[in-house]
């Protein structure tokens, strides 16, 4: 990738948040060589999902430990990569999380992927500025939890208030 000129990579991690242990025991590792000899230009990016639903507005699946992240950050933040993507919409996070990946960008989710309710300017708006006083701003980026493969095209237009959001904090 990095030969054909991709100027980003990222690397979507599904277990680590629901297995930690073997995140820490063996998977850190692994990702350190999915970036190997990447080029320090590149910026190397990793989503830590959280949960994986089948389908929109399905509740019994398989969530991570809403602790996870706390207990991956200070390891998170050793390794070789620039930026972290966290899911918060769905499970509200303690953003103390984010002091503690300091030299990382943080990805931040704030739009719910799986659930066709519409968040509102309040939630939304909020919820950034609770991590906007854990982390600078030149090191958060607005973005949903994970992809909008569930969603109409026109639920996904309609959930635009991320943006409105992002541009009034």
């Amino acid at each position: 990738m990095v030969k054909a000129g991709c100027k980003y990579v990222q690397v979507d991690e599904p277990l680590f948040a629901r297995q930690v242990a073997d995140a820490k025991s063996f998977g850190f590792e692994m990702l350190e060589r999915c970036f190997h000899r990447v080029p320090k230009e590149v910026c190397k990016i990793v989503h830590i999902c959280c949960s994986y639903p089948n389908f929109l507005e399905e509740e019994d699946y398989k969530k991570a430990d809403p602790d996870s992240y706390h207990q991956l950050d200070r390891e998170m933040d050793q390794l070789n990569f620039d930026q972290i993507s966290i899911e918060d919409a769905h499970c509200a996070n303690n953003l103390k999380l984010l002091k503690f990946l300091e030299k990382k960008t943080i990805i931040f989710g704030t739009i719910a992927i799986a659930r066709s309710r519409l968040e509102s300017m309040e939630e939304v708006t909020g919820r950034i500025k609770v991590a906007l006083g854990q982390i600078d701003r030149d090191r958060l980026v607005i973005a949903t939890d994970f992809g909008l493969g569930f969603l109409s095209e026109e639920l996904a237009a309609a959930k635009d208030v991320m943006c409105r959001a992002t541009a009034q904090c």
